[in-house]
Formats: C-alpha cells, sequence, structure tokens
C-alpha cells in the first residue's frame, strides 16, 4: 500500500502501515520495550501479565539517530499531553541536529492500549504546531502497526487545523 501524504507548511508527512525500513531516517522515535508475556494458563499476551512469564521485545533500528517513546499506558490521566510533549521534543531534537527526516513509529503505544484516536490526535497536533516553527525537518513518517491507528491518523492530519486550536 503506497503512503498517504499530507503537507503542513514546509513539512511532508507520510502516513503508512509497517513494517518500514529506517534507514533512510535521520531519526527515528520507538518504544523501548514491548512488554510481552504469557498468561498463568500459557496465552500470549501484550503488555505484562500478572502471575505468568513476562519478557520485552525492542524494535530494530537503523536510523542514525534513536530515541524512545516514554512509558505510558491508558491508566495514565495525563496519557495525550505525555504523546504531544515526546513528540514535540523529538521533533526540536531532530531540528537541533540538523535533521530532515523523522520516523514516528507507534506500535509500541498502541500495544501500551492507549486509544488510537488520543495517539493520533497528539502526534498530528504536534506536527502542525512544529511545522510553524523555523525548522530543519522536512519530512516525517508516521508508521503504525494497525488499520485501526491508520484511520485514526488518516482522521487527525485530515482535520490537524482544528484539532492544534484545541490546546
Amino acid at each position: 500500500m503506497e503512503p498517504r501524504e499530507w503537507t503542513l507548511g514546509g513539512l511532508v508527512v507520510r502516513l503508512r502501515q509497517g513494517p518500514f525500513d529506517d534507514s533512510v531516517l535521520d531519526l527515528s522515535v520507538k518504544i523501548e520495550n514491548i512488554p510481552l508475556g504469557t498468561s498463568p494458563a500459557g496465552e500470549l499476551s501484550v503488555g505484562g501479565t500478572i502471575g505468568g512469564l513476562g519478557i520485552s521485545v525492542r524494535e530494530a533500528s537503523s536510523a542514525k539517530e534513536l530515541t524512545y517513546w516514554p512509558a505510558v499506558s491508558i491508566e495514565d490521566p495525563d496519557r495525550r499531553q505525555v504523546i504531544f510533549d515526546a513528540t514535540r521534543r523529538a521533533l526540536e531534537m531532530a531540528r537541533s541536529k540538523g535533521a530532515t527526516s523523522v520516523g514516528l513509529f507507534t506500535m509500541g503505544l498502541e500495544v501500551s492500549l492507549v486509544p488510537d484516536w488520543e495517539i493520533a490526535e497528539e502526534i498530528a497536533r504536534a506536527l502542525y504546531l512544529h511545522a510553524q516553527t523555523d525548522t530543519s525537518v522536512r519530512e516525517v513518517e508516521i508508521v503504525t502497526s494497525s488499520t485501526a491507528q491508520l484511520d485514526s491518523f488518516i482522521f487527525a492530519l485530515n482535520n490537524v487545523e482544528m484539532l492544534a486550536r484545541q490546546e
């Protein structure tokens, strides 16, 4: 499937469903560890378990620089702000290093059970606001892990100006 594309000021935002080879990117943002485990009944689960075996998976990266999403979950009352702030920090980090391309990989946020629309809205809002600044960042690749998340991003990016006014 070809990526969808939006232009926000001087920033080109491409949206695709993974996998995606991030070796072409200056900076990637991924989750540091994706907790997996087995329940006491032996079933594989995402997000850890209670009373079962817990392991985690780390997303591989070949980007020039790598930074991580902070730990966040559905239980965090300020999860929207955490995602917004992390996105802004990553874009600022890229700008300060003169990076032109950034990848935002959202699988780890999705497995933390944060609603897809909240992830999409906060990342889109941060991208829109960053595009209003003087930045070296010219391209952002958003790589989702599910069609539900992809659809949430399509809605958010199509309505980003309205979302940006909701501060």
